[in-house]
């Protein structure tokens, strides 16, 4: 996971927010109001653009048109459902089917809201609210994600509630194949320049691409190319 910095609130969503609200009555939910959004298609692009660079909140995979996804609220709303219009707790998440031909949603943020579903938010690490987020996490060499020193508890505790770890979700498979397309970017990048992938030019190659933050599974790679 990697540390979503929050942009400037867009001025749609905050003029369209003060309409719906004065929608809210004790009879409607909120989930229902927040659903009436004319701009959430425009918050989605901006969210996963401006933000997110093209990546999901949780797992990183590069969402497009092809990749389901939908504006995520961090904290969820059935534990807060004031929250329903605070832009701070608004990333882009996919819907957990990328990994899967089995149309089940295995990965990232959907069980959060299942109702009855456990989640300790002393515990779950945010990624718009702590900086140094990847500092808790470790990729062995199956390519699944564990926790280092930093903090196992909360560390643990995210890859649960996200189910980044699980074996069955093919996330190391995904990761694994981001591991290897690296590699030969890398090899690519050198030969079309026509230069000899020395030492001191791999490193150089690899600091450039990584720089970018905006490559599927960006700090998976980060950690193995170290």
């Amino acid at each position: 996971m990697r540390y979503i910095e929050k942009r400037e609130t867009p001025q749609y969503f905050i003029e369209e927010v003060k309409l719906l609200e004065l929608e809210l009555t004790r009879n409607q939910k909120r989930r229902e109001v927040f659903d009436k959004l004319k701009c959430k298609k425009d918050l989605h692009h901006y969210l996963l653009t401006k933000e997110q660079n093209g990546l999901c909140g949780y797992c990183e995979a590069y969402i497009n048109e092809f990749v389901p996804s939908h504006i995520e609220h961090i904290e969820a709303l059935n534990r807060n459902i004031n929250l329903v219009f605070d832009y701070s707790n608004l990333i882009v998440s996919c819907d957990g089917l990328c990994f899967t031909d089995e149309n089940k949603r295995l990965t990232c943020g959907h069980k959060k809201d299942t109702k009855g579903y456990k989640v300790n938010y002393s515990l779950f690490l945010s990624p718009t609210k702590v900086k140094n987020i990847r500092d808790y996490f470790k990729y062995t060499d199956n390519f699944n994600i564990g926790a280092t020193n930093l903090n196992p508890k909360k560390a643990k505790e995210t890859i649960r509630v996200l189910n980044l770890g699980d074996h069955n979700n093919e996330l190391q498979e995904a990761r694994k194949k981001a591991f290897e397309e690296f590699k030969m970017s890398i090899k690519n990048y050198a030969e079309k320049r026509k230069k000899s992938l020395t030492s001191e030019l791999r490193n150089k190659i690899i600091q450039f691409l990584l720089s970018k933050e905006n490559l599927a599974f960006i700090s998976f790679l980060k950690y193995k190319f170290k």
